[in-house]
């Protein structure tokens, strides 16, 4: 096999590269925002890895006239334009379940450092202001308090066992679409109705999918339907919360406080009001990539790349029904 895959900016892991390599796919690295630069090096392509936040568009893929299998970095695929690639024939393949981990101790880290004050102690100690601050401080304990999650997925379910098991929380979540076994095994109490769980919640954890539907889906009202003095936390993707939104919520007090991993866009410009506002903690969209999750990714990215250039469906495809398309370029 002797073929050519584009990888928009590096896999997470080297060793994704060299497993190309080993089976005669040489990776080619872009690494660069312009899309400019990705369509000269797809002219020739068979396979397009690409990392969040960049987008492969119908334009990008209609410079790549053999291009057949296109991978996400992980497990979300908004930043592909599915249709498009049904449209053109082109398989796409993300990592199912590969984050469930990493992410779901992420958002319990940073549901722990809004409770903990963790930032403001940090910089406190550092500089010798804590010890002067430290009578009346308000820190809370995350044992037993209730905690809704939006999305019960992969990660949703993985950090309700987290939540219930490790720190006795109960948990609330809602999710129109999910599996009622799942609820049960996790022993999660279902919420049919988003703004009744929202009005039960000391802390509110995302981790849907970003779709139309889920879009902003926490705004003003949603925010406002929280207890005074609730905590919110985003490892999820930025889009699903109004930003705006919450950063009036934590000024007005309603919210006490909001650990975000994702922020859209990435990053948020320089005057953004949010990154002035000490009320919450960022981390720069961290949560999925230690160092056992980046390898294997990039190993599971590089195996489905493998795998359908010698003709054959990969594990994790999302439009599947392309392989015997009559557009299908399906190698043969």
């Amino acid at each position: 096999m002797s073929m050519k895959a584009v990888l928009w900016r590096p896999m997470y892991d080297p060793g994704g590269h060299d497993l190309l390599r080993a089976a005669g796919i040489e990776p080619v690295v872009v690494d660069s925002p312009d899309a400019e630069q990705v369509k000269a090096a797809l002219g020739n392509a068979n396979a397009l890895w690409v990392r969040t936040p960049e987008r492969v568009t119908a334009e990008i893929m209609d410079a790549a006239p053999g291009l057949t299998v296109i991978s996400t970095s992980g497990f979300g695929t908004d930043n592909i334009d599915i249709p498009a690639a049904t449209e053109r024939g082109i398989l796409v393949v993300n990592h199912l379940g590969f984050g469930r981990t990493p992410v779901a101790e992420h958002t319990v880290m940073l549901l722990l450092a809004c409770l903990k004050q963790l930032t403001w102690g940090d910089r406190a100690a550092r500089d010798g202001s804590a010890w002067s601050q430290r009578q009346g401080l308000q820190v809370y304990e995350l044992e037993g308090r209730t905690v809704g999650i939006v999305g019960l997925g992969y990660i949703g379910s993985e950090l309700a066992k987290k939540l219930r098991l490790a720190f006795s929380c109960r948990v609330l979540a809602f999710d129109p679409y999910v599996n009622a076994r799942l609820a049960l095994v996790t022993g999660v109490e279902m919420c049919p109705d988003l703004h009744a769980m929202l009005g039960q919640c000391d802390a509110l954890a995302m981790a849907a999918e970003l779709t139309d539907e889920t879009r902003n889906m926490i705004g003003a009202a949603e925010l406002a339907a929280l207890p005074e003095g609730a905590v919110v936390v985003n490892a999820a993707r930025g889009q699903l919360i109004d930003l705006n939104a919450l950063d009036g919520a934590l000024k007005s007090g309603h919210i006490r406080a909001a650990g975000l991993d994702v922020v859209f866009p990435e990053p948020l410009p320089a005057d953004h009001a949010l990154l002035k506002n000490p009320k919450v903690i960022f981390t720069p969209h961290t949560a999925g990539v230690t160092q056992e999750a980046s390898k294997a990714l990039a190993i599971s990215a590089a195996e489905q790349i493998t795998t359908a250039l010698k003709g054959e469906m990969p594990p994790f495809p999302l439009n599947p029904e392309v392989w015997d398309s009559p557009q299908s370029r399906r190698p043969t």
